[in-house]
């Protein structure tokens, strides 16, 4: 695989209530927390885009990226030259929920 590949992203709809829901909790214990929140997960998606395969696996094919400066996972997966971002979580969520969202792929 090339380096410098331009991988697309398709971000699943159920992902933006994940998003929304970090966002919301964040924003109501700091004024502007929340914008942090949602500025790292979208640095964190770029990082995805970039460098998908320097991740681990949480059980393959399911990747995980950490959200910088924050205790919360983003679940991915590469298929040829698409990532699939699949759910978001916090790091102390089990990732059992993320086991159902593969089944959407089988």
């Amino acid at each position: 695989m090339q380096k410098n590949m331009a991988f697309k992203i398709i971000i699943k709809p159920i992902v933006f209530l994940d998003a929304e829901e970090a966002i919301l909790y964040y924003e109501n214990q700091s004024s502007g927390l929340g914008k942090k929140f949602y500025d790292q997960f979208l640095l964190s998606l770029n990082n995805i885009q970039l460098n998908p395969f320097t991740h681990s696996f949480v059980k393959e094919p399911v990747r995980r990226c950490m959200v910088i400066k924050f205790p919360y996972k983003i679940y991915y997966l590469v298929y040829q030259e698409t990532i699939f971002i699949l759910g978001i979580s916090h790091a102390k969520r089990s990732n059992a929920f993320i086991k159902k969202r593969i089944g959407l792929f089988q």
